[in-house]
């Protein structure tokens, strides 16, 4: 007769429910809050299971046993009460619980395997008769009777009194002590806050939010080379010779931009002009969170692959160069920042071999596939929260349609990671959020390090990162498209605006959590005119890059 697996459960809305799975198994049975769940929980009345709480199967060397594992959850598996970690082997009647006051059910088996009794213990056997003479039987001596003095008396009564104070006092040392923990209770709830309060989230989070520093330069990949902007000299001559300033006030030497299809495009070199071009490039620092134990990161595009978002040039004037037929310059007209191109480095399109009047000008096209213009990072550290200690990582994957990127680290222990939730369809005006990151505007704290290396006796700063907590709302819900009946759609893209103004420039990359400690979004970007209003990008783009998906 085969056996069926029965799950019973035992408390909550689904009480004396029960489950029940024929063996052998077709494959794992899997309980948790995500709907491809065998054993699927109400996401939004069972919020102690995790999407995928834990995982129950056959032994492997044993078809007969089953294993119940752990999946990492963030409020724990119990088993009969008590905590596991790992995987432990069921037996029939054993109670499972999903977190501390979670749901509880019963593991069953029908029909229950035969256990046989335990053996009894017998009796130490009487000396054998044929080895040893019975022992011969004991007299029986009558107790004599003893007078009890007044000494006696005394010292029976001075006893019984030290045992009484010895009750007392443990009696008091064990109302010390309850006290104790009263006191430590409190003061730990004042500190911690409840379950889902802002000081709870940031403490069940400070090991997964991580500090990012940033290095990174664009190359062509024809040749290799790094790629710079072309300058000129900031000064003409008049009609008797004599040289004057281009731009009044301005640089010794101004970018040039020229004009290409009526749009304006930074002219680019792979030589750095005597070191008076300005390389396409920079520095900068953002965050970003674990998603996963083994160490994969998420952040913002424009953190780990900047190339691939907006170029800030670091000019306030430059200049548009027009050429004749013969690629000599005609005509040079100054312009204003104002004027500057919404320019992304990976879509150059405009690169000159040598100085700018030499005619080499390359024209780069983007195709289907492969690439004209690369970037890289020089470096990428992570360091976490209150450690100094920097982690190289590399750029694992780039979203092709939204601000989010995921870094890889290697580091032998397993990290913390967060708890995400996609609840595009779900989340609301109004909506409870916390954000966690390193707004460059917040003040650092800089440790000195002191090298024991005796090959390298060098002392050094290091920005020692502490992360920000702000607390907000959703204040708007901006749709990609909208899906109203007539086609609708937002410029700014698919994202959360925020009522936070407390975070900015550095915080890119951040976790977004709703107010039970769930990662809901990643921060992105802030505008300010009047006021400021900041803005995340949801997090089921994030939960993309963690696995693939088909298109077509």
């Amino acid at each position: 007769m085969d056996t069926k697996i029965i799950i019973r459960f035992r408390n909550r809305s689904r009480q004396d429910q029960t489950v029940e799975f024929p063996t052998p198994l077709d494959g794992p049975i899997r309980f948790g809050r995500e709907a491809d769940c065998e054993v699927a929980f109400d996401p939004d009345r069972e919020d102690l299971v995790s999407r995928q709480h834990a995982r129950l199967e056959a032994d492997a060397q044993d078809a007969a046993a089953f294993k119940l594992t752990d999946l990492d959850s963030r409020n724990g598996t119990f088993v009969n009460r008590q905590r596991i970690t790992g995987t432990v082997t069921l037996r029939a009647g054993d109670i499972i619980q999903f977190g501390a006051g979670g749901p509880e059910m019963e593991f069953d088996l029908s029909p229950r395997p035969v256990v046989a009794k335990a053996t009894r213990l017998a009796e130490p056997a009487a000396p054998s008769t044929r080895d040893a003479a019975p022992a011969p039987a004991p007299a029986v001596v009558p107790a004599a009777k003893v007078a009890v003095g007044k000494e006696t008396i005394e010292r029976m009564i001075q006893h019984s009194e030290s045992k009484v104070r010895r009750t007392q006092s443990i009696a008091a040392a064990a109302v010390l002590l309850v006290v104790a923990a009263c006191v430590f209770g409190f003061y730990h709830l004042r500190n911690a806050g409840p379950a889902g309060s802002p000081a709870e989230v940031a403490n069940q989070n400070l090991d997964s939010v991580v500090f990012f520093e940033v290095g990174w330069k664009v190359v062509d990949t024809e040749s290799g080379r790094q790629i710079y902007q072309v300058t000129m000299p900031n000064k003409v001559s008049d009609d008797q010779g004599n040289s004057k300033p281009l731009v009044s006030g301005g640089p010794a030497y101004l970018p040039v931009f020229v004009t290409l299809n009526q749009q304006l495009e930074p002219m680019l070199s792979t030589e750095d002009g005597g070191g008076n071009y300005r390389p396409i490039g920079g520095q900068h620092t953002g965050s970003g969170f674990v998603v996963s134990s083994d160490g994969f990161i998420l952040t913002n595009r424009h953190v780990a692959a900047t190339w691939l978002t907006r170029y800030n040039f670091p000019d306030s004037v430059g200049v548009v160069v027009q050429f004749d037929d013969n690629m000599k310059v005609k005509d040079i007209t100054a312009i204003s920042q104002q004027r500057f191109p919404a320019w992304v480095p990976a879509n150059a399109r405009v690169l000159v071999s040598g100085s700018l009047d030499s005619g080499g000008i390359r024209l780069l096209r983007n195709s289907v596939s492969g690439k004209s213009i690369e970037g890289r990072t020089d470096y990428m550290d992570v360091t976490f929260a209150r450690n100094r200690v920097r982690i190289p990582a590399k750029l694992a994957r780039v979203s092709d349609q939204i601000d989010v990127a995921m870094v890889k680290i290697d580091i032998p222990r397993p990290l913390r990671k967060v708890e995400m939730l996609d609840n595009y369809n779900t989340i609301k005006q109004g909506d409870g959020i916390l954000i966690m990151g390193y707004p460059a505007v917040s003040p650092v704290v800089v440790g000195e390090v002191k090298s024991q290396d005796v090959f390298n006796r060098a002392e050094e700063a290091k920005v020692i990162p502490d992360p920000t907590l702000s607390v907000g709302n959703i204040g708007r819900v901006i749709r990609g498209q909208a899906g109203l009946t007539e086609a609708t759609y937002s410029s700014f893209g698919d994202v959360y605006q925020l009522t936070v103004n407390s975070t900015g420039a550095g915080n890119s990359g951040g976790p977004v959590f709703d107010d039970r400690g769930r990662v809901i979004g990643i921060f992105t970007s802030s505008n300010s005119l009047d006021v400021k209003v900041t803005f995340a990008v949801p997090i089921r783009y994030g939960m993309e890059l963690m696995g693939t998906s088909r298109v077509m």
